[in-house]
C-alpha cells in the first residue's frame, strides 16, 4: 500500500503545481469588512469562491487496521453577510465548504483481505479560522456521502455516509498561499440502509496547500 500513498502524494504535488495561480493572489478584504460580494442595489450577497485547497490524507481504523490514503479537494465560500460580519468582529473567518475526495482503502487483516477504493463528497462542511496571523489555527467538520467497494467487510451497501471533525494549522507562505496541516476523526456507516451496518471510525492526518 505504500505505493498507493506515494502515488497519491505525487498526484497532489503535480496538481498543486499545475493549478497554482500564475499571477498575484487576490488580496484579502480589509479587516472589519465583509468577505462576501454585495449587490449595491439590494444589499444581497453573491456567493463566490473565497479559497480552495488540495490535501493528501493518510490514516487508519484502529479497530480493524483498515488503512486510508486519499486526495481531498476543498472549495470554500463565505457564509451569508451577517454571519461573516459577526465572525470578522470576533476575530474569526467562517467558510462553508464543499469537499470531494477519492481514496484507496486497504484491509490486510479482515475476513476478506482486500484493496478497495472510495469516492465521495461532503456538501455540508464548515471551517472556522481563528485570527489573522501568519500561523492560524482552525477547526472543521461536516457530513458527506460516499461510494466504496469495501462492502466485502460486511458493509450491507456500497453507499455510505460520513461524519467528520478535525482541527489544524494554516501557515502563510506568501499572500494568498498557505501550507495546511490538520488531523481528523471520521465515522462512516450506511445509516441503516442495510441490516449489516458495522461502521468504521478512521483517524487520519492531512497536509496540503490552500489558495485564496
Amino acid at each position: 500500500m505504500k505505493r498507493v500513498g506515494v502515488a497519491l502524494a505525487a498526484a497532489l504535488l503535480g496538481l498543486t503545481l499545475s493549478l497554482a495561480p500564475a499571477g498575484r493572489a487576490a488580496e484579502p478584504p480589509p479587516a472589519g469588512t465583509d468577505a462576501t460580494a454585495t449587490n449595491e442595489t439590494d444589499g444581497s450577497c453573491t456567493p463566490h469562491l473565497a479559497e480552495w485547497s488540495l490535501r493528501y490524507a493518510a490514516g487508519v481504523n484502529p479497530e480493524n487496521l483498515i488503512q486510508y490514503y486519499a486526495l481531498h479537494a476543498t472549495f470554500g465560500f463565505p457564509f451569508w453577510q451577517s454571519a461573516d460580519r459577526w465572525f470578522t468582529d470576533h476575530g474569526m473567518t467562517g467558510r462553508w465548504e464543499i469537499e470531494p475526495w477519492v481514496a484507496g482503502v486497504v484491509d490486510h487483516h479482515g475476513i476478506h483481505q482486500t484493496s478497495s477504493f472510495e469516492i465521495g463528497v461532503s456538501p455540508i462542511f464548515g471551517k472556522l479560522i481563528f485570527g489573522d496571523w501568519r500561523l492560524r489555527p482552525f477547526i472543521e467538520g461536516g457530513e458527506g456521502i460516499l461510494y466504496t467497494d469495501l462492502r466485502k467487510q460486511r458493509f450491507g451497501t456500497p453507499i455510505n455516509f460520513s461524519s467528520q471533525f478535525g482541527a489544524g494549522l494554516e501557515y502563510e507562505i506568501k499572500p494568498g498561499v498557505d501550507l495546511t496541516f490538520s488531523a481528523r476523526i471520521r465515522h462512516m456507516s450506511n445509516a441503516g440502509l442495510a441490516s449489516s451496518n458495522p461502521g468504521v471510525n478512521t483517524y487520519f492526518g492531512l497536509i496540503g496547500v490552500t489558495f485564496r
